[in-house]
């Protein structure tokens, strides 16, 4: 029996209990108790603080997250490190849910934030949260690299699945500040560029290098409508390579050019 099943069991909490404070399910409560590492960390956090546990980092994350955004002006390292965060979370959340689907798949992973005109079209289908899955595991890889999905050739639907993070990712550095205490703090003073709090700044910045400028639609603008008329959500994973110009400090060549061999 592992320690975090032992300290459960003191507090007087059974399993479901648990999961429900930690508002995750009853399957996930279960891998994160048998195994800490083998969900994702702001899943890990969330069970940690039900038995209040401290925190189990990833060895190594906060030193990665540093070196990859140090430079930028127009993300902060703690911004990209809540992002991944979030995309890991979903994906997560999306595998638990193809292995068995108990509830809507519009409560689950960042088909939550999505406007419900969207679901109707995709409704419960599970070959489309697998690739949903495989989005979210690989754009959060990517930022991990260093790489936006602003910052080369892609998909549209990564560019939505940012915009669905955003706010989450915003909630989540405010909310559970010791997640992020390895990662150097960037006050936004108006001279170094963006500061951990300028999420509109970012969110500015992704909108003006975006491939395309509906990448905010599916989560409930006005033009929604149109979009779905010229755009069906089964067409949002396929590739466009249409190059923005760039504003980041990164550097664009060398940074994965195909997306068909991500």
């Amino acid at each position: 029996m592992s320690e975090r099943a032992n300290i459960r069991k003191n507090l007087g909490l059974t399993q479901s209990e648990a999961a429900a404070r930690a508002k995750v399910s009853l399957a996930t409560w279960r891998r994160w108790e048998a195994d800490h590492t083998a969900v994702a960390a702001e899943t890990s956090q969330a069970c940690e603080r039900v038995l209040d546990v401290r925190p189990l980092r990833v060895a190594g994350d906060d030193e990665l997250f540093e070196r990859q955004w140090a430079n930028a002006t127009e993300i902060t390292p703690r911004q990209a490190f809540a992002l991944a965060v979030v995309l890991d979370l979903w994906a997560d959340e999306l595998r638990e849910w193809i292995a068995s689907p108990e509830e809507p798949l519009h409560q689950v992973g960042p088909f939550a934030a999505f406007d419900g005109r969207v679901m109707f079209y995709i409704g419960d289908n599970r070959a489309y949260a697998e690739e949903a899955r495989e989005r979210c595991a690989a754009v959060a890889g990517e930022i991990g690299d260093g790489v936006l999905p602003v910052m080369r050739p892609g998909r549209f639907i990564d560019e939505v699945l940012i915009g669905a993070a955003l706010p989450r990712a915003q909630d989540l550095l405010a909310d559970m500040p010791e997640m992020f205490e390895g990662i150097t703090a960037r006050p936004g003073n108006g001279d170094d560029g963006i500061g951990d709090e300028d999420w509109d700044v970012l969110s500015d910045w992704l909108d003006d290098e975006a491939h395309s400028a509906d990448w905010e639609v599916p989560l409930g603008l006005p033009s929604l409508p149109l979009l779905l008329e010229d755009r069906h959500p089964f067409t949002w994973f396929d590739a466009h390579r249409t190059p923005p110009s760039h504003s980041l400090h990164v550097p664009m060549q060398d940074r994965l050019p195909d997306p068909d061999t991500i």
